[in-house]
């Protein structure tokens, strides 16, 4: 799908995860609450978490050689969420324990028809550690972040450059502090993921197949946003597609644009044409949204494989 793939065909890794996991802590009420408003909830669970962590934990599941690369606290949250990298298959060899520190966290209230709000607590610090990262970007195919720090994501784009690594993000609308930002971002990209709330958020547009289209001016190969009950829309150079989504029954979309993206790379690794790469993330998305929690759903090749089948592509 994007010639650059080709060039890092041996490596270790077909996807390196750059950012640090979290704690989720998940809490179900009947409504989410607005300002200065009280609900009644209740817990559901604590979770391992983190977008990053969940595409690679995706991916994974979806036989990726995955690896992770981030920071824990040296404590017992931190053996815990290395220990959730293990059991989804992700190696964790540039998942660093820092004494002193507590791991990410996450607060994410679901309400009575899966949908989400949350709040976020990241580690202090850079993600980036000079000593260990050029080697494991050297060992990867796909490096894919999600840059909240523009400066130490510019220093990871140039390493990947200069490896021949491909470079994917997820961009958020609370990562975006000026035009300029959006546009460096893009500038340093490959492929760019959004969902379609913090698409029209930034850009002040809806979401078109034109609107996206006009973002590869800016710099990246590939551009996906997904709509949640309204599909994905994904560009190219030379093809849009527009993938309708999958039935499902919803109980937590927390982690499910995180689960599209792992699949949407572990697709493009394999070769499949843009519309076979977006129906088949759509399929594994739909198979996420089932359980509560973000990583708890998150499908086999089998499992994906019966959604896809269930769906036939109609000609």
């Amino acid at each position: 799908m994007i010639d650059i793939l080709s060039a890092s065909a041996n490596r270790h890794f077909g996807l390196l995860a750059f950012g640090d996991p979290n704690l989720d802590r998940v809490f179900a009420v009947d409504t989410i609450p607005g300002a200065d408003e009280k609900c009644l909830g209740r817990g559901v669970g604590t979770y391992a978490g983190g977008t990053v962590a969940n595409v690679a934990c995706a991916a994974s599941r979806l036989d990726v050689v995955t690896g992770a690369y981030g920071r824990v606290g040296a404590d017992s949250t931190g053996d815990f969420l290395r220990a959730e990298f293990h059991r989804d298959g992700v190696d964790t060899r540039y998942l660093r324990s820092i004494t002193g520190a507590a791991s990410a966290n996450a607060l994410i209230i679901v309400d009575g028809c899966g949908e989400k709000a949350m709040v976020y607590e990241p580690m202090a610090g850079r993600v980036l550690d000079a000593a260990t990262l050029a080697q494991a970007v050297g060992e990867s195919r796909v490096i894919h972040a999600m840059p909240y720090d523009l400066d130490e994501f510019q220093d990871l784009s140039k390493l990947a450059q200069d490896a021949g690594s491909m470079v994917s993000i997820d961009i958020e609308s609370a990562m975006i502090a000026t035009p300029r930002h959006f546009n460096v971002l893009l500038a340093s990209s490959n492929i760019v993921f959004m969902n379609e709330k913090n698409f029209s958020t930034i850009l002040r547009k809806p979401v078109t197949s034109e609107n996206v289209r006009q973002l590869l001016t800016l710099g990246p190969a590939m551009v996906v946003i997904t709509r949640g009950a309204q599909g994905a829309i994904a560009v190219s150079r030379s093809e849009t597609i527009e993938q309708s989504v999958f039935a499902a029954d919803v109980v937590d979309v927390t982690g499910a644009g995180d689960c599209f993206i792992g699949a949407f790379i572990a697709a493009m690794l394999e070769r499949q044409t843009l519309a076979e790469a977006t129906r088949f993330a759509c399929a594994a998305a739909s198979v996420a949204v089932t359980v509560v929690g973000a990583r708890s759903a998150l499908p086999t090749r089998a499992e994906v494989a019966s959604r896809l089948s269930a769906s036939p592509v109609v000609l």
